[in-house]
């Protein structure tokens, strides 16, 4: 990853927090420009001290009026990571506490999709043109292989045909974010979609070596982010889970989160021990910490109280009790 030119006093911090940052795994993009629009600001104060003040801090993530709760979040957890890694050699740097008031703010919740929603965009996939091609069947197969697995849309598009055994219904996810590899079970049912689909390949001859792309175009090479997020709300507005263009509405990652969300649903039903086995998602999510699992649990509440109120028995209160 090629870094920003850093040139205000904090220069070198910024630069080894950046280098380190990536040296650890992590491939996030977007901490290095919040680094750089930091580093401009302070530039143009004419920042001298070689750490942080609690002014300093708090000024540039209320700098520009128009942002929203989740910017100044992302911000002010930028500052926490550079606070962190400053204060290893100049103690008195200022560290602000966790955004979490801040992120709550902006209320965003990820749509959560219901069984007929998801059959339906399924259904849509297949009527993709041109009629006849492997077109309908990628669609399809990589919309239900995201709903079955959580899978990011970047790990699925990164798949290649030696990582599918469906001999064992296994899926191997190599060097997705973190750089971490995993290996996750598959159900029957989306072995079988892949199966299906894999004998589609066949009969239209596409590539078949190990390491050809899963996932393949018309040009017969790797479909790409960019033409699958538009196909996708293209198929999402004509069966009216989207609004017209502009419109704010379900998200292709929101498979991700109801795949996490259900399989929640899914223990708490069977009165099993969710917080036991939460690890277990987290892997095979390939979250780097259980942090990042646990806000799926406040979704996942969320919606068992909407669920209890809304199909409560007439004259019953939400803890069972007669009005």
């Amino acid at each position: 990853m090629k870094f920003p030119t850093f040139t205000s006093a904090l220069a070198p911090a910024l630069r080894s927090l950046a280098q380190y940052r990536q040296a650890l795994g992590y491939g996030d993009h977007t901490l290095p420009s919040r680094l750089a629009h930091f580093d401009r600001y302070l530039a143009a104060r004419g920042w001298t001290l070689p750490y942080l003040t609690r002014e300093v801090v708090e000024d540039w993530v209320a700098s520009d009026a128009g942002l929203q709760p989740r910017t100044r979040a992302a911000r002010l957890q930028a500052m926490r990571l550079l606070g962190r890694f400053i204060a290893q050699t100049h103690p008195e740097t200022y560290v602000p506490g966790p955004a979490w008031g801040w992120r709550q703010s902006s209320g965003f919740r990820p749509h959560i999709y219901t069984a007929a929603e998801v059959k339906a965009l399924l259904a849509e996939a297949r009527r993709l043109t041109p009629i006849g091609s492997l077109r309908p069947y990628t669609y399809a197969t990589l919309l239900g292989l995201l709903y079955c697995t959580g899978l990011r849309i970047s790990e699925a598009l990164m798949l290649r045909l030696g990582d599918v055994d469906l001999e064992t219904d296994l899926l191997w996810v190599r060097e997705s974010k973190f750089h971490k590899s995993r290996l996750l079970p598959l159900s029957p049912g989306a072995s079988k979609a892949l199966w299906r689909y894999q004998e589609e390949r066949k009969k239209r001859d596409f590539p078949r070596d190990r390491d050809a792309p899963l996932f393949v175009n018309e040009c017969r090479g790797q479909c790409t982010q960019p033409v699958v997020y538009a196909t996708f709300l293209a198929i999402a507005r004509r069966i009216g889970v989207r609004g017209p263009a502009g419109a704010r509405g379900p998200r292709l990652h929101d498979f991700r989160h109801t795949f996490a969300v259900h399989r929640l649903l899914e223990w708490y039903r069977d009165s099993g021990d969710v917080q036991a086995r939460l690890p277990l998602l987290t892997d095979y999510l390939g979250h780097v910490s259980l942090v990042s699992t646990q806000i799926y649990l406040d979704i996942t509440a969320e919606l068992l109280q909407e669920a209890t109120r809304r199909f409560q028995p007439p004259g019953h209160d939400s803890k069972g009790g007669t009005l």
